[in-house]
């Protein structure tokens, strides 16, 4: 039986390369998309974004400036779709998307409700879930999560496991609890972080892994069945880092990003956007 769900995401340009080839297998399984647009913690995106050039330094900063303006702008000056919407459409699946302040009112729950997904999928959504909108599914929230849970909760994993040297990485899909990442692991893989050198090739290895994931999820491979209570030892939670460690990082070699992990993340939105155009002439023509 084919699962229905709604995702909740931020909906940029690298959620949609870490969700494309499942949107490609699976975005018919979609009954709405919600795009949370608000920075974490912040009343106004403006204000998020001038705290976090006090508080973490610019070159942090533009990594997620990059992401969320500059990136998109390249991807269209190239005719390439530049969100989870525009890959939806470039897919021809007629999706209902909404960009929201807030995926907890009432008027959301009620649409969910109505809609009846089976699931409620969140990838990268920018709002903590509160426990109605978490209850909302026929079966079941679940999360993705870049960190091996119940280690490195919070933001910015990718970079945290380079400033902490990490000789891997893990990517998790868990189901969601009122408490921030804490919830049962469904599935959790790890990789190497070997030859990493700057948070967004990092960002991207992590990206490579969502799809597989969630394809293995909604085949029936995994199911909410195999899930396991996170150990209570080993937690970690992090939040944006201060501008001195921003300097130890620098000082161990690490960068944000450079030139060659740009044009990686555009050459990798690419190819799956030429994988997503296949798919469409393949359904025209039969």
């Amino acid at each position: 039986m084919n699962k229905t769900c709604v995702l909740i995401t931020n909906g940029n340009a690298m959620s949609m390369l870490a969700l494309s080839r499942w949107m490609i297998k699976y975005g018919k399984s979609l009954r709405k998309v919600y795009v949370t647009y608000r920075l974490p913690s912040s009343k106004s995106n403006i204000r998020g974004v001038l705290d976090m050039v006090c508080n973490s330094g610019w070159s942090y900063t533009w990594l997620k400036v990059w992401a969320n303006r500059f990136l998109p702008m390249k991807l269209h000056r190239k005719g390439l779709p530049a969100s989870v919407g525009e890959f939806l459409k470039l897919l021809e699946f007629d999706i209902p998307i909404e960009s929201v302040d807030s995926v907890n009112t009432t008027e959301v729950l009620d649409e969910i409700r109505q809609l009846a997904p089976d699931y409620l999928l969140s990838f990268s959504a920018t709002q903590r879930f509160k426990e109605p909108l978490i209850e909302s599914p026929t079966l079941g929230a679940i999360n993705v999560h870049y960190g091996a849970l119940p280690a490195y909760a919070g933001l910015s994993p990718y970079f945290w496991h380079l400033y902490n040297q990490e000789s891997e990485f893990g990517v998790t899909v868990h189901q969601i609890v009122s408490k921030l990442d804490a919830g049962p692991i469904i599935e959790q893989v790890r990789n190497s972080t070997e030859g990493l050198q700057t948070c967004l090739q990092l960002a991207h290895k992590m990206a490579d892994t969502v799809s597989p994931l969630l394809c293995r999820f909604f085949e029936g491979t995994t199911t909410l069945a195999d899930s396991t209570p996170q150990p209570s030892e080993g937690r970690s939670y992090f939040r944006h880092p201060s501008r001195s460690q921003i300097k130890e990082f620098k000082a161990a070699g690490f960068a944000m990003q450079d030139a060659a992990s740009r044009s990686q993340i555009v050459a990798a939105i690419e190819q799956v956007a030429a994988e997503a155009t296949q798919m469409t002439s393949s359904s025209i023509a039969t």
